[in-house]
Parts: C-alpha cells; sequence; structure tokens
C-alpha cells in the first residue's frame, strides 16, 4: 500500500488536495497536528492491499474491509469539518453567522460561501447583515421597466413544470394586457395537449375577458394559427406541464423557431431541489421568469438564490388565486426581506446550535464534489 503525506494549513484544503492527487475514493489513514496545519496520511482507494490467504480468499471480507475503511474516512472527514466549522467560528464569528443566516433562509451553500467569501473586513453583526441584505437586492435580476412584457406586446409561452400555476398566471397577464391594449388585441392559445379540461379552464377565462381564444393541439397546428393573430397585440400561449426530467420538456424549444418567448413559470413554494432542477430546464433560454405561490412558500430564500445565480430576469410575483389582483411587479426589497424574515421561523426543519458541525461536515464533502466537477459559482455576483 503506498501512502503519502499531505500538509496543509487546515483539514478541509488538505481533503481537498488528497482528492485533487488520489481521486474521490482516496481513504485518509490518519491525520495530526502540523506545525504548518495539519498532516494528514492517505493512500488511493486501488492501492489498499489485503493479504491473500490463498486463491480462493474471501472476496466478500475483502470488501468488508474495505466498506469499513469508507466508514471510517467518511467520520473522519466530518469529525475535521466539524473541527474547522469551530474553528472558523472562533476565529471569524461574523463571517460564520452571515453564513447561518442564508442557510436558514434556504439559500444554498455555493452562493452562501461566495458571499462570505466576499464580505468585508471589519463589519461587526449588524453591519454584515445590512451588508448582506443589500448585495442580495443588488444582485436580484429584475426585467426592466422598459421591457416590461405587458406594455410591449409579443406572443409568450408559459413553460414551466406541472401545478406551477400557469394557467392562473396566463389568466392574469391577459387581464393586465387587456387594460393596457384592449381585448381585441389579445388572443390566448390552448397549446395543452395532455391535461384534460386544459381547453375548457381557459376558455372560462377568455370569456369572462372577452378575448379570443383558439386551440393548438400540436405544433403543426400552432405554426398555421400564429401568422393568423399577427394583428394582435399580445398573444398568451397556454402549454402542457411537465416534470423537469420528462424528455417532452424539449417541445418547448420549439417555441423559439416560430418566434415565441419563453417565460419560465417556477413554483416558490417547491422544496430547492426542485426549483433549481426548474430553472436548470425551463429557465435556459427564457426571456424571464415568474414566481409564483409566494403566498404558500414560507422561506421563498431557495427561489431567489435560483435566480441569482442562473441570472434570469425576474417579470412577476404571484400569490394567490385572484385575476388580475395577484400579480405584481417583483419588489426586490421586499423579496430579499421576506426570505431573510424566513431564516427565523422556529420550525423541526431549523438547526440548533450543536447540530450545525454536522451540517458543516455534510456541506464540506459536497462542496468539495463540486470543486472537483469544476462548478464556479462566484461568476456574475457583484458584491461592490
Amino acid at each position: 500500500m503506498s501512502v503519502q503525506v499531505f500538509v496543509a494549513a487546515n483539514a478541509r484544503e488538505g481533503l481537498a488536495r488528497i482528492r485533487n492527487e488520489l481521486g474521490d475514493d482516496a481513504v485518509v489513514l490518519s491525520t495530526r497536528p502540523h506545525p504548518q496545519g495539519v498532516e494528514l496520511l492517505a493512500s488511493a482507494y486501488g492501492e489498499l492491499a489485503v493479504p491473500a490467504v490463498s486463491e480462493t480468499a474471501d472476496a466478500a471480507g475483502s470488501s468488508r474491509i474495505l466498506a469499513e475503511l469508507s466508514r471510517l474516512r467518511g467520520m473522519l472527514q466530518n469529525q475535521l469539518a466539524g473541527f474547522a466549522w469551530g474553528a472558523a467560528r472562533r476565529r471569524d464569528p461574523v463571517r460564520v453567522a452571515l453564513m447561518q443566516t442564508l442557510f436558514a433562509a434556504g439559500f444554498g451553500s455555493s452562493l452562501a460561501r461566495t458571499l462570505a467569501a466576499r464580505l468585508p473586513r471589519g463589519l461587526d453583526a449588524d453591519a454584515a447583515q445590512r451588508w448582506l441584505r443589500q448585495v442580495l437586492i443588488r444582485n436580484l435580476p429584475l426585467q426592466g421597466r422598459d421591457a416590461d412584457l405587458l406594455a410591449r406586446g409579443g406572443r409568450y409561452a408559459l413553460v414551466g413544470s406541472t401545478g406551477s400555476g400557469k394557467t392562473t398566471t396566463l389568466a392574469k397577464l391577459a387581464a393586465r394586457g387587456v387594460d393596457a391594449h384592449g381585448a381585441t388585441q389579445v388572443a390566448l392559445v390552448a397549446a395543452d395537449a395532455y391535461r384534460i379540461g386544459a381547453a375548457a379552464q381557459l376558455s372560462v377565462y377568455a370569456e369572462l375577458l372577452g378575448v379570443s381564444l383558439h386551440v393548438a393541439d400540436d405544433q403543426a397546428r400552432l405554426a398555421l394559427l400564429l401568422p393568423e393573430l399577427a394583428a394582435k397585440k399580445l398573444v398568451l400561449i397556454d402549454t402542457a406541464g411537465f416534470a423537469p426530467n420528462d424528455p417532452r420538456t424539449r417541445e418547448g424549444k420549439v417555441f423559439d423557431a416560430l418566434g415565441v418567448r419563453r417565460i419560465a413559470v417556477i413554483s416558490a413554494s417547491q422544496q430547492g431541489a426542485a426549483i433549481e432542477q426548474a430553472m436548470t430546464r425551463f429557465g435556459q433560454g427564457a426571456a424571464a421568469c415568474i414566481l409564483t405561490k409566494l403566498d404558500e412558500t414560507p422561506q421563498p430564500g431557495a427561489a431567489l438564490d435560483s435566480l441569482i445565480r442562473h441570472r434570469l430576469p425576474l417579470a412577476y410575483v404571484s400569490g394567490g388565486q385572484r385575476v388580475p389582483e395577484d400579480l405584481h411587479a417583483p419588489n426586490p426589497s421586499y423579496l430579499v426581506d421576506r426570505a431573510l424574515k424566513g431564516g427565523q421561523l422556529a420550525t423541526p426543519y431549523a438547526l440548533e446550535a450543536e447540530d450545525w458541525p454536522l451540517f458543516a461536515g455534510v456541506e464540506a464533502d459536497r462542496e468539495e464534489r463540486r470543486t472537483l466537477k469544476g462548478m464556479n459559482t462566484q461568476k456574475g455576483i457583484n458584491a461592490g
């Protein structure tokens, strides 16, 4: 077995070096203090040797030994990460408190670590929180007033996951469009051929608003229909909702070829992982985003985190079923304040003081894996 010695300033840096040089499966055999920080002994997983008793040695026994070494490695990594968290808390409590604020509010570790790294030196706890608030407000991407979707008009298709609120949001947009351009200048298109009763639901809204409704059962029909609606100032298309990993979501890119701009409708009430999947699938190439179901969202931090990292302009926010009252232009100060306030909620999911070292171990392992994959989340963050 080939054992290598690694000396680093801290345990996290040492583990990163070990993974970079020996691979993700490297095994840490021991660790001890060193004048320069910490000394770690490690070996590549493939070089671990188990003495062979005979040609018929028990392979299952060898596998158990390797599994136990892997378990011990994981335990050591978590302990070192916990120690590093405690040391960081003593050394730089303001920076650690800022990260805890973001974690508690539902923001992800990538953005939290990026902002914590850019926190100016010398700030006290209150000043750091004010700095954080201003940075989040400044980096929340908004649709400019000069690019207002309804005022400018055009052809827009609402795309998003099942249950994200596309049809109700479309009705709200249509009502605002009627106020801006008149009922004769607005047209609705039902292009959801999968959900039973989708066109019937949209027809109720169309009748109430006094606008025309058209049905496009497939892409060919939509391509023929759009030229007929060329004189309309505003054309809104309701599409089928799919799970982000459904192959049929690729159908949404057909709108680009037809000159239709896509608007991603994202439900803020989902878990962070679901929001990220929806943003990645439906937000890519979209003209803007609409956050829905804010009234059902006690912690909108995950949604704001995803918007900031993907740099997708936020055009509207929606919370409630009223048409069109529950559709609003986004107020960045309100959204950020609400997100940060959500981190103060007393819920069974809130971390206690003794939970943070364990949480740090999990987050450190995830961060190192992301780093090894070449992910760089610091681009585009304006902390100045």
